[in-house]
């Protein structure tokens, strides 16, 4: 027997003796403790050994026990006394990962008796033989007063012990008695990330009916990154750790780079995982304060400025990103990207995710605000053409493409690009024909609602288009020619009418000039001229193409609209579960990437919604959003598509969970057939 066994059990059962009530309301805290850590006494076990140094733990089932062992430092006197005694560690906080010191106690539930063998200490907790020795107290904890292990009980599992010492495992604890319905929950819901932000363990050995291994491989790539690479009998993971003080990002990878974790597993990690959704595709580990049962977050002071911490680790990652956008860092983003519209916070529940969010907003630095955005009215080829001139800092192409970037960056105070800025280099751009269209427009829309003066409005500016050149309103006049009647259907798919634009050229030159340069269309004009409604079915639509296609009935809306798509010769891909605010991704023969969200109607005219997701993606993709209304009647399946439905049609906010409502809208469907 080790030399400090006798005196702290001497100290702790005098103490129990002079006060047999306090021994009571301790085993009532036990209890609690215990009740709190449910399916989690692996874990703290785990964490212990961490803190002990240990690079193996094992738990092992033999007969009637569990073994659970590691390779860590030997117990001292202060551990022992720390084990024995509720919420009284010799753990600094921050040192290690557990410093509350009850941990342990949540063991109470997976055993009624539990034996401890670590170097020449050997010592038993049982409440049969505490009651023996106080026998004036009500009821008595498990953990708290030990005795010497009797000789009759350890013949039992005496070889298995000895075994595991032989293999070079330094401390064993045994527990007998077990709590059946305990033992099997915890293996079920032991989590394999729980070795992501250890220290020390790299190996994990469950061993019962079957035996499952669990090993970690950390790899140092330089101060702030680690390379973890998690496998168990099912599936390696590999993941990139970021760290910056005393907060670490988790981002998980597969072959291709890093992935966005699905939303459940991207919880918040104590170090262990917690249920506390991280509001990102990553997980967050930090040294917060949780409540006892050490699953969800506690919102206290320590933990506000572990959040700090974490919103700058996060803002320092997105600006880097921004900066320097290459492939692997393209894929960082998505994981800097929250699951749900910023927006939607201040209708939330107060929790960490939304706390993580506000003060994310509250921290931007100033170099990040630097950052302007470009407006979705202008194609990114034109302005970034345009912001060069003008020595104004935009994202990467590709940055863009990462979906629900824009949305953040709005959050955090990122502003678009003005028309007052972009116009100033007008006169000396040399804008595309599509960007030209763009620029008149818009001023098209923004004078038609009197959101834009004349003056604002340069005629030197190089956005008309007159024999095939890009020139001034000026030369234009000058020329005597009429605008290229491509450069007049560009715009007007984008703008109001065709006498909205007459009348903002007349007043920018005169009614001669204006006639001659936007001849009036004759009484043959398209309905798109007529009305001043966009007419995309040649790009966007689906009506290009007279080949006959039959689609089966019993598939999905979303499978009908992709056949249709497929037939017409777009290439398409079901994005339905991603959860990024629409169903179908596709490109058009020409290559133009569009956005489809598939509503399926009982009856035409029959309203829909959007969530606050679809409705942000849909302003953030502007015209390369589309919704498909599928009907089913009777005899045929009718699709319509209709494009930029955030300018195009009429939204009523709804209260039932912020869903967005639209109950007006043109069906123009092309039938199809079924069988």
């Amino acid at each position: 027997m080790t030399s400090f066994f006798d005196p702290v059990r001497s100290a702790l059962l005098h103490e129990a003796q002079q006060s047999p009530k306090l021994l009571s309301d301790l085993a009532g805290l036990e209890q609690y403790i215990a009740e709190s850590y449910d399916s989690r006494s692996f874990a703290e076990l785990l964490q212990n050994a961490d803190d002990a140094g240990a690079s193996r733990f094992l738990i092992q089932r033999v007969g009637d026990y569990l073994l659970v062992a590691n390779d860590g430092r030997q117990f001292t006197q202060s551990d022992f006394e720390s084990l024995c005694r509720s919420a009284a560690s010799s753990k600094v906080r921050g040192s290690s990962i557990g410093f509350r010191g009850i941990g342990f106690k949540s063991v109470v539930g997976l055993a009624n008796t539990i034996y401890l063998y670590s170097g020449d200490l050997a010592a038993c907790f049982s409440r049969e033989m505490t009651r023996r020795e106080i026998p004036q107290a009500t009821r008595v904890p498990l953990v708290r007063i030990p005795h010497a292990v009797p000789s009759d009980e350890s013949r039992s599992f005496h070889q298995p012990v000895a075994k595991l010492l032989e293999q070079g495992f330094s401390t064993v604890f045994v527990f007998g008695d077990l709590v059946a319905h305990g033992i099997e929950s915890e293996f079920e819901s032991f989590d394999a990330t729980s070795l992501l932000f250890l220290n020390n363990v790299r190996q994990l050995e469950l061993c019962t009916n079957t035996e499952e291994l669990f090993t970690a491989r950390r790899e140092k790539i330089n101060e702030h990154t680690t390379q973890v690479r998690l496998a168990t009998s099912l599936e390696t993971r590999s993941w990139t750790l970021r760290r910056n003080h005393d907060v670490t990002l988790a981002f998980a990878h597969d072959k291709s780079g890093i992935i966005a974790l699905r939303e459940q597993d991207a919880v918040v990690h104590a170090f262990l995982p917690t249920h506390e959704p991280t509001g990102f595709p990553i997980k967050i580990n930090s040294d917060l304060n949780t409540d006892p049962s050490r699953t969800r977050v506690v919102l206290d002071d320590e933990t506000r400025r572990a959040i700090e911490q974490i919103a700058d680790l996060i803002l320092e990652l997105l600006y880097d990103c921004l900066e320097n956008p290459a492939a692997d860092a393209i894929k960082m983003l998505g994981g800097l990207v929250p699951f749900s519209d910023p927006r939607t916070i201040a209708f939330q529940k107060k929790s960490f995710r939304t706390e993580l969010l506000r003060v994310l907003k509250e921290r931007v630095p100033s170099h990040l605000l630097s950052i302007r955005l470009r407006p979705n009215w202008l194609n990114a080829a034109d302005f970034r053409h345009l912001a060069s001139l003008s020595g104004i800092e935009t994202l990467a192409p590709d940055v863009e493409g990462v979906n629900g970037i824009l949305g953040l960056l709005r959050h955090l105070g990122l502003t678009e690009v003005t028309y007052a800025e972009l116009s100033a280099n007008l006169s000396s751009a040399n804008l595309s024909l599509n960007g030209s269209a763009e620029f008149v427009s818009y001023l098209v829309n923004r004078f038609g609602t009197k959101q834009i003066a004349l003056k604002e409005i340069s005629p030197l500016a190089k956005i008309w288009s007159v024999d095939g050149s890009i020139c001034s309103l000026d030369e234009a006049v000058r020329l005597e020619k009429p605008l290229d009647e491509r450069f007049v259907d560009l715009v007007l798919e984008k703008s109001a009418s065709r006498q909205e634009m007459s009348r903002l050229i007349e007043r920018l030159t005169n009614s001669e000039s204006a006639s001659r340069l936007l001849p009036p269309k004759s009484s043959t004009s398209s309905d798109s001229d007529k009305q001043g409604t966009p007419s995309r079915k040649t790009e966007k639509g689906i009506t290009d193409s007279q080949q006959k296609i039959t689609l089966k009935r019993w598939r999905s809306a979303e499978q009908h609209v992709m056949e249709v798509l497929t037939a017409k010769g777009w290439q398409v891909s079901d994005v339905s579960r991603q959860n990024i605010g629409y169903d179908i991704e596709g490109y058009t023969a020409s290559g133009q990437q569009n956005h489809i969200e598939v509503k399926s109607l009982d009856y035409v005219g029959q309203p829909f919604t959007l969530t606050s997701n679809e409705e942000a993606v849909a302003r953030e993709k502007g015209e390369n959003y589309l919704i498909a209304l599928v009907w089913h009647d009777t005899v045929d399946i009718q699709i319509a598509l209709i494009p930029d439905p955030a300018k195009n049609l009429k939204f009523i906010r709804q209260c039932r969970q912020w869903v967005w409502e639209c109950s007006t809208y043109d069906f123009d469907p092309e039938t199809f057939a079924v069988e």
